[in-house]
């Protein structure tokens, strides 16, 4: 009797040794509250348009998601580990990331944030296989907590408008994440991280998916090739890193192009005693693969700061400039100017209040049409809750 009560008891301690060693954690992100965006554009034909909604889908802030992480320890410094995201419509409650998933841009945008697995080791790093951010879209996005899903972000969020006046200044575009994809990230060696990514995505159509540029293909097939540096120093970190994209829409047809991004991008952030203080200066450039024509360009700058004036008050503002161009045989240009100010109030260390005022200015020009312009101005209030 001694001796089965024995082996339960040592049974026992071994399977709560095992579970011990692996875990999963759920996690997520809810921003809900008041939104209210107004667009006024003079276009080509001198009329001017004002068009504004609002409503309390909220979003202005974060990105609502919900995840699942996991990590089971392999032993010697190895462990397994897998991450599955879901983003969130706020207000609704509908799965959605990034809009459609027709387009070019969508193919790289469903309502799946995050979906990877891979191995870590100690001293070495991680390796992930499926779909994930970009290490170039932590530069672009900046290290301020802002609203930056709104406007006055000018190197983050997507704002054009809605006449087509306007060239968008998402400067990281296709580069926000990549599906079927292998990133590296290594250990900290002496401050220094390297970063390394890699997608083919050939499953979005291709009859013969062979390569991101299959001349066979009838679908759209991206392909993603980036590399970033990292490197911290006390209260200094500096990023640098530079992610190429190529894509193709319908190749088979007379209509079809390849068309190749590059995206080059430089960060400085200072962190200390509250203070957070980011300069970031990114670019990209699309061209035809096959004739080298430029199809876009878009260039921008942005300073961001914000200070803790007491552990619940956070205020913080951004100011930025850019300017973008479309193609050469039917150029229109833009030059941009955006700022943002807000502040946050922390209720706990989950759940925060914000509230976000930003602006955004193209004056734009489209052959010899020079007094054309759009203003896009964005007011956000809501709870920002973390579990």
């Amino acid at each position: 009797m001694k001796k089965s009560l024995l082996a339960l008891a040592a049974m026992g301690a071994f399977a709560g040794a095992a579970q011990a060693q692996s875990s999963v954690t759920v996690y997520g992100i809810y921003d809900g509250g008041y939104a209210y965006t107004n667009k006024e554009e003079t276009a080509v034909a001198g009329t001017r348009t004002n068009n504004a909604i609002s409503g309390f889908q909220g979003g202005q802030a974060a990105s609502s998601r919900l995840g699942f992480r996991g990590t089971e320890d392999l032993g010697g410094g190895l462990a397994a580990v897998f991450n599955l995201e879901l983003g969130i419509t706020p207000g609704t409650g509908s799965l959605g990331v990034d809009g459609a998933t027709t387009t070019t841009t969508g193919q790289q945008s469903t309502h799946v944030r995050t979906s990877v697995v891979g191995l870590t080791s100690k001293g070495f790093g991680a390796v992930t296989v499926g779909r994930q951010l970009t290490a170039v879209h932590t530069i672009i996005a900046g290290s301020v907590f802002t609203a930056n899903n709104m406007a006055g972000d000018i190197t983050y969020s997507d704002v054009t408008g809605t006449s087509g006046n306007t060239t968008a200044l998402r400067v990281h575009s296709l580069a926000t994440r990549m599906s079927n994809s292998v990133a590296y990230r290594s250990d900290s060696f002496s401050g220094l991280r390297v970063n390394l990514d890699y997608s083919g995505d050939n499953l979005t159509g291709a009859t013969n998916p062979a390569s991101p540029t299959n001349a066979a293909a009838t679908g759209t097939q991206i392909g993603n090739m980036g590399a970033t540096l990292d490197y911290t120093y006390g209260a200094f970190r500096a990023l640098a890193g530079t992610h190429a994209v190529k894509s193709n829409v319908n190749l088979s047809t007379s209509s079809g192009a390849v068309t190749k991004t590059n995206i080059n991008a430089v960060g400085l952030v200072y962190s200390e005693k509250g203070l957070v203080a980011n300069v970031t200066w990114a670019q990209n450039k699309t061209v035809n693969d096959s004739t080298g024509a430029r199809i876009s360009a878009v260039n921008a700058w942005k300073l961001g700061l914000s200070y803790a004036v007491t552990p619940q008050i956070t205020p913080f503002i951004q100011y930025g400039q850019g300017t973008a161009k479309l193609t050469d045989a039917a150029p229109t240009n833009s030059d941009n100017d955006a700022y943002q100010v807000g502040a946050t109030y922390a209720l706990s260390k989950r759940s925060s209040l914000y509230a976000a005022y930003g602006n955004q200015t193209a004056r734009i020009t489209q052959g010899t049409n020079i007094n054309l312009k759009s203003e896009i101005k964005e007011i956000g209030i809501g709870l920002v809750h973390t579990f």
